[in-house]
């Protein structure tokens, strides 16, 4: 039976390129693998997948007591496949915090501090002897340069840098020019409802005793969201979360625009802002690395 490798729900480019970019590692290492995903491919992802000639993981929405899996791009349970506590965790290969998920086996794990699961992945790649083919090369930088805002995040490492210039090597592109091409591809929201658009790229979290929802969309085109901010909000308020933040992250500005569903002196103390809907934090870009950092504390003071 085939390793079944595979990222979070909601799947963004990182996630979508680190399954296939694993599952190739994997077979060339003599290992019997299979890349899959928990959910639809974005826009971006399809942009990508259709410029370096790669076929799309296969769609799984469960796992069972007989398979063997190995988690990229997450590592808690409530981001992953159902039916995940019944199955075997053989491997996870992440760049996020720890989610407290346990395991009834020893596994390996490579868990590092840097903007992009694929950045851990290319590390593999080179200590394992393994070639980086154009393609291959191809998902791995359009992974950094997604998760990384072609290096203007604040989770951007120099090991990120430095892959990405080796990654843009290969594949034959300039990484300025081919991010932004990716990046307008992938951020047009046309044809999509107010709750795909929260749903796009979300991810659930518990803080203290709550249940926390947070939501983040990067896009060139910030005026047909903004003028969508009631059907967000009505939306966002109708969710069962205790909490809920929508980040509108606006790429050329390097900030986000917040829509919530929460106590304002949350939002305001959290970000250093004066909450409103629709409210700009300057340099707010990341979730892993300033919006769950930042709102844990005040939402556990609630």
């Amino acid at each position: 039976m085939s390793l079944l490798v595979f990222g979070h729900k909601n799947p963004d480019t990182d996630s979508i390129c680190s399954s296939l970019v694993m599952t190739n590692l994997k077979k060339e290492l003599g290992i019997d693998a299979k890349a899959c995903c928990l959910g639809e491919l974005r826009k971006e992802a399809l942009f990508v997948l259709d410029r370096f000639g790669v076929e799309a993981p296969e769609l799984i929405s469960s796992v069972g007591s007989d398979d063997k899996c190995c988690l990229v791009d997450h590592n808690e349970f409530g981001q992953s496949v159902d039916g995940l506590e019944d199955a075997t965790i053989v491997e996870i290969v992440d760049h996020h915090k720890l989610g407290g998920m346990t395991t009834s086996a020893p596994l390996d794990m490579t868990l590092k501090t840097v903007g992009c699961t694929n950045t851990i992945l290319f590390g593999m790649y080179k200590q394992n002897n393994v070639e980086i083919t154009k393609a291959m090369a191809g998902l791995m930088l359009s992974a950094i340069l997604s998760d990384t805002l072609i290096f203007r995040s604040p989770t951007t490492t120099q090991a990120d840098i430095d892959a990405g210039k080796a990654l843009a090597e290969i594949a034959g592109v300039d990484c300025e020019e081919y991010g932004m091409e990716m990046f307008k591809a992938g951020t047009s929201l046309d044809g999509y409802t107010v709750e795909e658009i929260v749903n796009m790229d979300f991810k659930p979290f518990e803080m203290g005793s709550k249940k926390i929802g947070i939501g983040q969309v990067m896009t060139l085109d910030i005026d047909s969201v903004m003028e969508k901010k009631d059907d967000f909000l009505n939306y966002i308020n109708s969710t069962d979360y205790d909490m809920l933040l929508l980040a509108v992250t606006d790429i050329i500005k390097e900030g986000s625009y917040l829509i919530y569903k929460s106590p304002d002196e949350v939002i305001s103390n959290a970000f250093n802002v004066e909450a409103s809907q629709g409210v700009f934090v300057e340099g707010l870009v990341s979730r892993k690395k300033q919006l769950v950092p930042n709102l844990t504390p005040e939402v556990e003071k609630c």
